[in-house]
């Protein structure tokens, strides 16, 4: 009895380690789905539109990329999450460079 008394207690210590992990994997994906949403939403913008309000946008960009890499960076097995975070960030890279491009072109059209 006693046994089985700690067998028991040692299965409940370990689903719940178990279910915490799955807890804060959960809050990381949709911590990632909300990033993933934010890129779509930046590069869904008109160009003129985020050239005028290019440091704004880079400036919010920046951050919540240093938190979602912070989130990630807790959990053991984040290979998914970075695919994820890799994929967005390389759409909000091409978005920008066709940004600076625009943004190089008004200058020298003003000169």
């Amino acid at each position: 009895m006693k046994y089985s008394t700690s067998l028991l207690g040692f299965f409940l210590i370990a689903f719940s380690f178990t279910s915490c992990k799955s807890e804060e994997e959960k809050r990381v994906e949709l911590l990632t789905n909300q990033y993933v949403r934010l890129v779509d939403s930046i590069t869904q913008k008109s160009t003129n539109t985020a050239v005028a309000n290019w440091p704004s946008i880079e400036h919010y960009f920046e951050k919540k990329t240093s938190e979602i890499n912070v989130e990630v960076d807790k959990l053991e097995d984040n290979h998914d999450f970075d695919a994820k975070i890799d994929s967005a960030s390389a759409k909000y890279e091409a978005f920008r460079n066709s940004i600076i491009l625009q943004k190089l072109k008004l200058q020298s059209i003003e000169k």
